[in-house]
């Protein structure tokens, strides 16, 4: 590690004479003539699919909450089950509030309804940055620089990965890796409430939602103001321990930018199927797609990425960069399927 965290840290190997540079990264990637109907298609929004989207996740986090609520208020008997119901749950309440932000992301570029603007920051407000603690404006305005002054010094991601040194992560075991990464948390947290517009160091509106949601029910359903405490534990744990750490294991292997000097080339495609369901849930993890074309939803991103990893072996697949392992270093080049058609 060439810095200590939240500092700033320059690129390690200096091979890239466009590293936080004046002017954006180019693409460096065009879809096939063949292809480009698909991508415009690609594009068309669906406000029911992402809102149900949002539903569920809703459903989900309330169902770990009030359903680890029992276990751990009769924790006198079963105190290893209890810490155990826990634990696990509040894993899982980390992945559903990872999952609303990147519902709350994809709003950001009007990815639930792009003819309904209003709409679309309306929804994505009440379903997805108020249970998040984010506000949707401020982190727009931050993530769009982020697409329109790729690997600038206006950049706030590559700021971020300067400031941290994500590129220097110690990936050569599970220990190694959690070290460095809790070493970086504080700062991290920190920089992610001036980006996001979070609430704060009390998160009022998320808990309060939080209580609606699950809190209160919970002690409804199992007749215990006590089990209303539990739940509060769970959900507290999740959000507060939990979400931080997937958040930032879901940053920190987006991109490279060191020696690169294209969009294709600095941005990383995170597919194993771990990566998927637990880090990068809604599509996050097709991230070289995203970039290349920020317009196109959760919901059609897998089958885009499938489409040109199929039909262009040469232009997409055998130039993306990837990982499917979490602690593996990307690679480049996928293994072409059959090819697709309309």
């Amino acid at each position: 590690m060439s810095s200590a965290a939240g500092q700033p840290s320059g690129p390690s190997t200096g091979s890239s004479p466009r590293y936080a540079a004046d002017r954006p990264f180019p693409r460096g990637y065009t879809a096939p003539p063949q292809e480009r109907r698909a991508v415009a298609d690609a594009h068309t929004t669906r406000l029911w699919w992402s809102t149900a989207a949002a539903v569920v996740d809703h459903a989900v986090i309330a169902a770990v909450v009030m359903g680890c609520a029992w276990p751990v208020l009769w924790t006198g008997r079963h105190l290893v089950a209890g810490l155990a119901a826990a634990g696990c749950g509040a894993v899982l309440l980390g992945r559903q509030f990872r999952a609303l932000e990147c519902l709350a992301h994809e709003a950001s570029h009007f990815n639930w309804a792009r003819d309904h603007r209003r709409l679309n920051d309306l929804l994505a407000t009440v379903l997805a940055c108020v249970p998040t603690g984010s506000r949707l404006a401020v982190y727009r305005a931050s993530h769009l620089r982020h697409h329109g002054r790729f690997g600038t010094r206006d950049d706030p991601d590559l700021a971020n990965y300067r400031r941290f040194a994500l590129e220097e992560l110690d990936r050569t075991s599970v220990r190694a890796f959690a070290r460095d990464a809790l070493s970086r948390m504080p700062a991290y947290r920190r920089r992610w409430r001036e980006t996001s517009g979070g609430p704060g160091r009390l998160p009022v509106l998320p808990f309060g939602w939080a209580v609606l949601l699950a809190i209160a029910p919970a002690g409804i359903v199992w007749g215990s103001w006590s089990a209303a405490f539990a739940a509060a534990g769970v959900w507290l744990l999740g959000y507060g321990v939990l979400l931080p750490v997937v958040r930032f294991l879901g940053e920190c292997n987006e991109h490279v930018y060191t020696g690169s000097q294209t969009v294709f080339d600095a941005t990383v495609s995170n597919l194993g199927l771990l990566q998927r369901l637990l880090i990068h849930p809604h599509g996050d993890g097709y991230h070289t797609v995203h970039h290349l074309w920020p317009g196109v939803p959760h919901h059609r991103i897998r089958n885009l990425h499938r489409r040109l990893t199929a039909n262009d072996p040469e232009g997409y697949t055998a130039r993306l960069r990837h990982r499917t392992k979490f602690l593996s270093s990307p690679v480049r080049g996928l293994r072409p399927k059959g090819r697709t058609s309309r």
